[in-house]
């Protein structure tokens, strides 16, 4: 018999035109193979004319098999009548009781999944056909990778990660005092620390809550949408202490709709957050009268960002003036603010398996999110080289290692998301790249 090992190689070397590489690799993995009389059920059984898809030809291989079909004309006729082509908008909605039909059925419901993604051997040509979608079949035990089946290897890192991010927040929280006279005398002059860490955890928990809510907005959304997702594992930080985490899906989302919820709920919540206790932060140190207090910072930290550096020039002018070196009294929660809006915007980047990149994938479709994430990869490590921003180094090491791969494709590859949430991603898009490039007369995030 075969080993495990070689039959994945084998059914990657032999992987068929037709089976996109999103589903690929999980047709490789396959922990069964399924039986052709399975496959014909499938195209007897549920893509009937009276289904609304009519197959016109299949091809199936052990462990995957498409149809490629078409709306018959009895159903267009009966949607003549919609603004829209009925190819384009019916499709969805013939998916769904196609799906509906395959939980009832007796013999499939435990044997398969289905997919509806573009036809991947389809080439564009000059009258902008649009591309035909087809249904792919898998077997219903392929999954996304689940909890019980990491290593020790993989959770011994998690827990490593997980260590280092609660050491390099703290870190940070420390940093944001070190130019105070009275921390600086405590803990230098008088090797007491005993009553400057009580200052540092107020950031230092304010950062960890940022990041938490964080992920509570994914988790949510997963569960409004029927999604299931693992553990996430915090990535430390140098710069900001952290740079959020890493929140695998343990499911295959129904909808791109669904897709999108999930990767935009979390920054969308933080960043906005972050932005308040900005304004809230500056607010409260232009208006106290405790300012030894508090910590204190470069200059340079209000114009490393533009939006930042926007923000503080409308609510204190004045900080905008000293030079980039002078030490600048500053609110707490400011600083939690500024440590979550970088994280936020770190993560919104076009790129792979970060939530930017699942809100890109989602709106614009793989074929256009994988250029994005290419064209951005190399814009990241042009910024990264030419060393205006520290921040954008380490986090491009960590995206190039970890999250540079597309995610899991959804159920439904083809609907589209609609107007309203591609905006909001670009909205946010926007708003992450003013948090990342420099104030006019400064430097990059630090």
């Amino acid at each position: 018999e075969k080993s495990k090992e070689d039959k994945m190689l084998e059914r990657l070397i032999e992987t068929p035109p037709w089976l996109p590489p999103s589903l690929a690799a999980f047709a490789a993995t396959s922990p069964v193979e399924v039986s052709l009389s399975h496959w014909k059920k499938i195209r007897t059984d549920l893509l009937g004319e009276s289904d609304g898809f009519l197959c016109t030809s299949w091809d199936s291989t052990d462990v995957a098999a498409v149809f490629r079909g078409r709306i018959p004309r009895t159903y267009a006729n009966s949607k003549a009548d919609d603004e829209e082509e009925p190819n384009e908008k019916s499709m969805a909605a013939i998916f769904d009781q196609i799906q509906q039909k395959l939980e009832n059925h007796p013999e499939l419901k435990d044997r398969v999944r289905l997919f509806l993604v573009e036809d991947f051997e389809w080439r564009p040509s000059f009258d902008n056909e649009k591309t035909p979608s087809v249904i792919i079949a898998l077997a219903r035990e392929v999954e996304p990778e689940q909890e019980s089946e990491r290593g020790l290897a993989t959770k011994s890192l998690a827990a490593l990660s997980t260590s280092l991010t609660f050491l390099t927040t703290f870190a940070y929280a420390i940093s944001c005092f070190a130019l105070n006279p009275a921390f600086f005398n405590s803990v230098v002059k008088e090797n007491d620390v005993s009553a400057v860490v009580p200052a540092c955890l107020p950031i230092f928990f304010g950062v960890l809550a940022i990041s938490a809510l964080h992920e509570a907005g994914h988790f949510v959304a997963a569960k409004m949408n029927g999604v299931k997702l693992g553990l996430p594992v915090p990535l430390p930080s140098l710069q900001v202490g952290s740079f959020g985490s890493i929140t695998p899906f343990r499911s295959f989302p129904p909808t791109r709709k669904a897709f999108f919820d999930v990767a935009i709920s979390g920054p969308g919540i933080s960043i906005l957050l972050s932005l308040v206790l900005i304004v809230a932060g500056l607010s409260l140190t232009i208006s106290s009268q405790s300012l030894a207090t508090f910590p204190v910072v470069p200059a340079a930290t209000m114009k490393s960002s533009f939006l930042i550096g926007s923000i503080v020039s409308i609510i204190a002018p004045k900080m905008m003036m000293v030079p980039l070196s002078a030490p600048v009294p500053i609110h707490p929660i400011f600083l939690v603010g500024f440590a979550g809006l970088l994280m936020s915007a770190v993560n919104l980047l076009p790129i792979g398996r970060l939530d930017g990149g699942r809100a890109c994938t989602a709106v614009w479709g793989r074929r256009v999110a994988s250029s994005i994430t290419f064209l951005s990869l190399l814009a990241l490590a042009f910024y990264s080289f030419s060393g205006v921003s520290g921040i954008i180094v380490f986090w491009g090491a960590i995206v190039v290692l970890t999250q540079r791969l597309p995610d899991v494709p959804a159920v439904d590859e083809v609907t589209e998301v609609g107007d309203l949430r591609a905006n909001s991603y670009l909205v946010l898009l926007a708003t992450a790249l003013l948090a990342l490039i420099p104030f006019p007369g400064g430097v990059g995030p630090i």
